[in-house]
């Protein structure tokens, strides 16, 4: 049997129909998902892993799109490629913090999916935690003609899914009423409504517009405040009236610790790409537990490989709930088989993430190791 690691990186451009693409007072309008894939394959065992990161996400990673790929090359450059799958993991946590915490999420998802593979468990057992048959998601009504705020709310009231999240903050005040209001209106108590605001407020704008927005009914805002503006988070969290949940701000091991200083004054959307990994976010979450911070566990807009560690991730930990509808409706997407019914997500079970990416429609960018 051959020895050594082969790696391989794609490319691919994913796209949601018309009506449903990402946009967000942060993002803007997306037009298009860069996704990186990269396979990890060990030739000792015959054993393959996968991992998956969006690379355009800047507004909520901090590094750029340009930076993505190169900080992922650079970093697998810098491993042990030549010998054992662990010799290379050990040096891939030796050099990890060289790197982008974005790429080095590509890389410890994919070691996290082998590694599980070569033990015979789920991703979520290996992680500490047990498999479960769906977790429980909520789904978010990006920006866009009123139009199409109606039929996704509508799709997604259908498909089951009894938490709405509006994203606000990035026409008038006016239009964000109009449309709680019409969500309220149209589904009364049967949904449970949050708002996102994507730091796109000052901290007297977020109180007053969560003023004029909370008597349609809302369980929380997020991310109300501007990235990086920890006084005027803390000041909103205390006079709202309202649960404040931190987002885009929560980026750096700095941001995690004043988290948890806080003792459950504001909750936390935990993401991969954020955390640096699979098993990194779940670190994270195992020490908000231990501080009493409640927090949802989320992803980015992505493909199914992507949403699918997220999931395992959400298994491993207690969540507040998941905010994991990133693969739903993507229309080429290389790693189908999440679905999406009676406001859960769900993912075959299987060892590893249980899912596997076809790269037909990707481009391959770079190879490693073994040829």
């Amino acid at each position: 049997m051959e020895n050594g690691l082969s790696l391989r990186l794609h490319r691919a451009f994913l796209s949601y129909p018309a009506g449903q693409e990402v946009h967000t007072a942060a993002s803007g309008r997306v037009e298009s998902l860069h996704e990186l894939f990269l396979d990890i394959e060990d030739r000792a065992s015959g054993l393959l892993g996968q991992g998956e990161v969006r690379a355009n996400i800047a507004f909520i990673t901090g590094t750029p799109e340009a930076e993505v790929t190169p900080g992922v090359i650079s970093l697998l450059e810098r491993c042990d490629l030549s010998g054992s799958l662990d010799a290379f993991a050990a040096s891939f946590a030796e050099q990890r913090t060289q790197a982008p915490r974005i790429s080095q999420a590509l890389v410890e998802n994919a070691l996290a999916d082998l590694f599980a593979r070569r033990v015979g468990l789920s991703v979520a057992e290996y992680l500490g935690g047990s498999w479960s048959d769906g977790v429980a998601c909520n789904q978010c009504v990006f920006w866009g003609s009123d139009e199409a705020m109606r039929a996704n709310a509508a799709l997604y009231y259908r498909s089951g899914f009894r938490k709405i999240k509006l994203r606000v903050g990035i026409g008038s005040i006016e239009q964000d009423e109009a449309r709680l209001g019409w969500l309220r209106s149209t589904y009364g108590d049967a949904v449970e409504l949050a708002l996102d605001a994507n730091g796109a407020w000052r901290a007297d704008e977020a109180l007053a517009a969560i003023d004029r927005l909370r008597h349609h009914g809302v369980a929380y805002v997020e991310q109300p405040t501007r990235i990086g503006d920890w006084p005027a988070l803390e000041r909103v969290a205390r006079e709202c009236g309202l649960p404040v949940m931190i987002d885009e701000g929560l980026r750096t091991p700095e941001d995690v610790e004043r988290t948890c200083a806080l003792g459950g004054l504001i909750s936390a959307h935990l993401k991969i790409a954020k955390a640096g990994g699979v098993a990194a976010l779940v670190a994270i979450g195992r020490a908000f537990d231990r501080h009493g911070v409640r927090y949802v566990v989320g992803q980015m807009n992505e493909g199914g490989l992507a949403t699918a560690v997220a999931v395992h991730a959400a298994m491993a930990l207690s969540p507040l709930f998941g905010e994991l509808y990133g693969a739903m409706g993507i229309l080429d997407d290389p790693a189908p088989g999440v679905t999406y019914h009676a406001g859960k997500v769900f993912v075959p079970y299987g060892t590893g993430v249980g899912l596997r990416a076809r790269h037909g429609p990707a481009t391959l960018i770079w190879r490693g190791g073994a040829s």
